[in-house]
């Protein structure tokens, strides 16, 4: 299995550190191996007299471009200019103000992509109640209730109070071996990722109902309440023998 590449980063404007995961954290990765793996060639130096600890003169060349010193010392000579502390100081300052441009660029492109993610996450769980609401899946409902004869899939111990997702790949056109009876307790140990408002969506037309008791019995036909709802049923998964609590 391909490992989901990750990287932490932190924004440079804030106290706070960046977690990005996948071909954003990726790409990071990369564009930061390439800025750190950038070394300067020392292509332009001159000779130069620097000053070093207790007052002695050092003769070395001195890169132009980065300040770094380049080479051995030799002897003195006179006449030479002298070494240019801030060179070295500037050229930090640059490799450090590239390294936050790369931060603030994947800041940024982080935030784009989790508002996106949190738009399309809306949309689904919008599309998600609404399918849970038609007749189509209170009919599979129904039946994948009825296929554990109520009874909880995850314990074996409980009444089965919903019907849980393995898999979302094929919502609205799920294979019946896709879905599961569960209980409260055992859906909420599926979906540890979860706020617990994200269980109410098992929407069950009996739990409006003034005959239902949560969708586990029908209390006019006297029957659980799957099969009632199922195709056949006395309710169908049409609902049509609802009644509105009064």
């Amino acid at each position: 299995m391909k490992r989901i590449a990750r990287a932490l980063l932190d924004d440079p404007d804030s106290d706070e550190r960046v977690e990005l995961i996948g071909d954003l954290a990726a790409q990071y990765l990369d564009e930061m191996e390439q800025h750190l793996s950038l070394v300067c060639e020392h292509v332009e130096t001159e000779l130069r007299e620097k000053t070093v600890s207790g007052g002695g003169i050092q003769c070395k060349r001195q890169c132009l471009t980065c300040g770094a010193p380049v080479g051995n010392s030799i002897k003195k000579q006179d006449g030479l200019p002298k070494w240019d502390e801030t060179l070295l100081r500037s050229y930090g300052a640059a490799s450090t103000a590239e390294r936050q441009a790369i931060q603030r660029k994947y800041v940024r492109l982080h935030e784009v992509k989790t508002k996106e993610l949190d738009r399309k996450s809306r949309d689904w769980r919008s599309e998600y109640a609404a399918y849970r609401r038609t007749p189509i899946w209170q009919g599979k409902r129904a039946r994948v209730l009825k296929r554990a004869n109520g009874l909880c899939e995850g314990c074996l111990d409980a009444k089965a109070t919903v019907v849980h997702h393995t898999t979302y790949a094929h919502m609205g056109d799920e294979l019946l071996y896709e879905l599961v009876a569960l209980c409260q307790a055992c859906h909420e140990k599926a979906h540890p990722e979860h706020h617990e408002s994200f269980y109410d969506v098992d929407y069950v037309p009996c739990s409006q109902c003034r005959w239902g008791d949560g969708g586990i019995t029908c209390g006019k036909f006297s029957i659980p309440a799957y099969e009632a709802l199922q195709a056949g049923g006395e309710c169908g998964p049409e609902a049509s023998a609802f009644e509105g609590l009064k």
